[in-house]
């Protein structure tokens, strides 16, 4: 088995849940006290060593849940995260300590809201980072700072300064810095360039593939723009998250000409699916009266857009709905349901049939292709 083969990372069927505040507007949405809403359902996947992995998922989808927990941060209500051999979520905090060098989390709002502490400022983010783990190749603390806030468009200058004085951009360029400063294994990269300008986010990408080309890092590349993701990923692969639930996967490179789940094409294509919770912050009226329209098959995708658009909400109920029902999560928004989608839960198989002007066509033998794996009960053999 070659170095690019071995896994380095499995996530195996995991489940999480947050509870509902009791006496609150969700506990009273999901049926009283002690309920809880669910953001993962059964998510499992393997990553190899300098692999991308590309996650596409709308805001609250589970995605950052996700990444939470891959990066050690929160434990699964059940499942399994195995990193380099050793599970996780049965790790303690010490033995998790051991592994920060080599496990890195990489997010849009790593340094808000730290204060003018001598303890927060850019050098000694740095220099205690490179000091408490350090990178091969010796030197100063400086010097590897240096080298590295260079490396992302930023001088000496910064070194003086606190996280607080630096523009959205900024931050995000020191995160990427201290992500990379130990040459890690694996980086959990979760929206990590949403603040940048065009031409600033292609080159930080570039930067994050050519260092992860040259210490050999795998990545989790987590974001809501297809495009941002499949120009990441490359060669490596691409999954779409909805409700918890990854619904297709396949290599990169197809995500824009063998998109087969009726999601993934309906994202391809508006962009206006409605997003799972937890999302944002919701209008509980409007939020009830739209579960309610839900369940009765009153509203739809259009509709919920435009009508929740305006008011900054987003159509977290709808999801919250279909999250507590069987069935296929997608199936009240879907163009291609049919009658087993509200009462089978499709299992994420490989793609053994195609559309074609109309009809499900089975797929020859040399036509299938194993990394190509949909859950839809028109395309897979379940």
């Amino acid at each position: 088995m070659t170095e690019q083969n071995v896994p380095i990372l499995e996530v195996v069927n995991l489940v999480k849940t947050y509870p509902a505040e009791d006496g609150g507007f969700f506990s009273g949405l999901l049926g009283g006290v002690g309920q809880r809403i669910p953001a993962l359902n059964g998510v499992s996947f393997t990553l190899n060593e300098g692999e991308i992995l590309g996650l596409i998922g709308e805001s609250g989808s589970g995605k950052s849940a996700l990444a939470r927990i891959i990066s050690g941060q929160e434990k699964p209500d059940k499942g399994k995260v195995i990193f380099r051999g050793k599970q996780l979520s049965s790790m303690s905090e010490g033995e998790l300590k051991t592994l920060r060098p080599h496990l890195r989390y990489l997010s849009e709002d790593a340094f808000t809201g730290l204060t003018n502490d001598p303890k927060n400022r850019v050098d000694r983010l740095l220099y205690d980072l490179i000091e408490k783990y350090p990178p091969s190749g010796g030197g100063s603390a400086r010097e590897a700072a240096s080298r590295m806030l260079h490396r992302v468009g930023l001088n000496d200058d910064y070194l003086t300064r606190f996280p607080n004085q630096l523009s959205g951009g900024e931050r995000q360029r020191l995160a990427i810095a201290r992500a990379l400063m130990l040459r890690p294994r694996l980086i959990v990269a979760d929206e990590p360039v949403s603040n940048l300008d065009l031409n600033t986010r292609t080159s930080m990408l570039n930067l994050m593939k050519q260092l992860g080309r040259e210490y050999k890092i795998a990545f989790i590349f987590i974001s809501h723009d297809p495009s941002m993701v499949r120009f990441f990923a490359g060669t490596g692969r691409i999954a779409l998250i909805f409700a918890g639930r990854i619904m297709e996967e396949f290599p990169a490179r197809e995500l824009f000409s063998r998109a087969t789940h009726p999601y993934t094409k309906t994202l391809l294509e508006v962009n206006a699916a409605p997003s799972p919770l937890p999302g944002a912050a919701l209008d509980p009226e409007m939020a009830f009266s739209e579960m309610e329209r839900v369940d009765a098959n009153e509203l739809h995708l259009d509709s919920l857009e435009s009508e929740l658009s305006a008011d900054g909400n987003i159509a977290a109920s709808a999801q919250l709905s279909a999250a507590n029902h069987q069935g296929c999560p997608f199936y009240r928004w879907c163009p291609e349901r049919f009658e087993r989608c509200p009462v089978e839960t499709p299992q994420l198989l490989t793609v053994t049939r195609r559309l074609e002007e109309g009809n499900y066509i089975e797929l020859a033998p040399e036509e299938i292709e194993p990394e190509h794996r949909a859950a839809c009960l028109r395309y897979i053999d379940q």
